[in-house]
Order: structure tokens, then sequence, then C-alpha cells
């Protein structure tokens, strides 16, 4: 690269300017972005009864985030609660799926919850005469957008509702009732 004459005989290398403006326009980018990254839109997109254990009846929730960005964004810390059957609140859930969503793309999260064997009798017996039981999933996510730069954004609001198998949820908890001491 050849040199330009710049001032009173002084020299600089001639992509400088140009190095210059990229830079401003990378910081453009990276300031927009950071206030531009849309919020992914959650689906409800299903949920399984997963397991029976000492602890109770594992349910994964499946939750279809579309991320309708340009960019890629990462799912990184999730903390929710879920009310079962409009009445059973469960403990806070907290857990970090590190997970990536394409651009311009559909990508499901699973959402891991036990039901503690207190409300499961409950929770059927409030549900007789019912196919489902409903849920709700309401809390915050924390996200990154553009791995390259790993712009950061907390804090987005989560609030869905479904419904699971009260069948399913019945065979399950006839798998793993656990048994007196």
């Amino acid at each position: 690269m050849g040199a330009v004459q710049v001032g009173r005989g002084a020299e600089r290398p001639a992509g400088i300017g140009r190095a210059a403006r990229r830079a401003a326009l990378l910081a453009a980018l990276v300031l927009c972005l950071a206030g531009c990254v849309s919020r992914p839109v959650l689906e409800l997109y299903g949920a399984t009864i997963s397991s029976a254990g000492p602890a109770g009846v594992g349910l994964d929730l499946y939750l279809q985030v579309n991320n309708q960005n340009f960019f890629d964004v990462q799912i990184r810390d999730v903390r929710v609660g879920v009310i079962l059957a409009e009445r059973y609140r469960l403990p806070p859930l907290q857990f970090n799926p590190d997970q990536w969503l394409a651009a311009k793309a559909a990508t499901l999260v699973r959402v891991p919850v036990v039901v503690p064997w207190t409300l499961v009798a409950p929770l059927l017996a409030t549900s007789a005469g019912s196919e489902e039981v409903s849920y709700r999933v309401s809390g915050l996510a924390d996200v990154t957008a553009v791995r390259l730069l790993g712009l950061q954004r907390n804090d987005y609001p989560v609030d869905e509702e479904g419904s699971v198998s009260r069948a399913a949820l019945l065979a399950a908890a006839m798998r793993g009732v656990p048994l007196g001491r």
C-alpha cells in the first residue's frame, strides 16, 4: 500500500481513513443492534411427561422460539415460574439452556419441570373429568445477540399458557408413586 502526503511533509498509510470509517461503521452497527434486537416470539409447542422419580413427575415443556432477527440469538439463562391448573404453583425454575437460535428460524427449547409428589394427588383430583391439565409459564430470559460481538440483553419477558394430558400425568404418577418409608 502506498503512502499519502498529509500536511507538512508527514506521511500516513493510505488505508488509515478507510480503517477509521470501518471502525465508525462497526460502532454504529453495534449501537443499533444493541437497541434493535427484536424480541424472539415464543409459542408453546407442546409438553410431555418425561419421567417419575423420587422428587416427583418430570414434565418437559417445549417452547418454539421464532427468532425474527437477521442474526443469531442465544438464550443464556431462564428464570420462570409454573402454575398448574390455575392454582398449583411449582417451585421457581432457573436453568441455563445456552442454546443458539438461528437467524430467521424457529427452534425448540426444552423447559424441564418437576411436579412434586405433594402436588400430584391434588392436581389429579382438581382435574378429574378433564382430559387436560392447564399450565402457565411466566418469568424472564437473558439473551445474547450476534455471536461475533456478544451483545447481551437481559430480562426478556416470558408468559405462555398450555396444557398437558391428564392421562399421561396419571400414568407417570402410577409408574413412580413413592412407597411409604
